[in-house]
């Protein structure tokens, strides 16, 4: 999302909320910060060519507490650099080789910040 698209949600959530407040019995002034986070989160998130969520989902899918076997996040990383991968990790590594350095750094931003709201809940 660029800004111009920010500015047009902003927009439309604020006469949602105009709208909204003109329905409130005793027109009290409100808003729904929830709704403005949300917004502003969407805009700061990278958006990801499919290649690079590829990649994202493989790293997840190796650090999913919650599977029978679950790699910490820089195991999940070193596994994809093994001699001999297994055939679905060929693919992802060989998607990798496609991806510049800054579509790589994307991924492992996005990847690392999702591996710490693993370890916060």
């Amino acid at each position: 999302m660029n800004v111009s698209e920010l500015i047009k949600r902003l927009k439309v959530e604020r006469i949602q909320v105009s709208s909204a407040v003109l329905n409130y019995s005793n027109f009290d002034y409100w808003v729904n910060w929830d709704d403005i986070v949300d917004i502003v989160e969407d805009y700061d998130q990278l958006q990801l060519n499919p290649s690079q969520q590829i990649v994202l989902d493989y790293l997840k899918d190796k650090c999913n507490l919650y599977s029978f076997i679950a790699y910490k996040p820089f195991e999940a990383i070193i596994r994809l650099s093994m001699l001999d991968p297994e055939k679905n990790e060929l693919r992802v590594t060989n998607t990798i080789d496609e991806l510049t350095y800054l579509q790589q750094s994307q991924v492992l931003e996005i990847f690392s910040r999702w591996a710490q709201e693993q370890e916060e809940e």
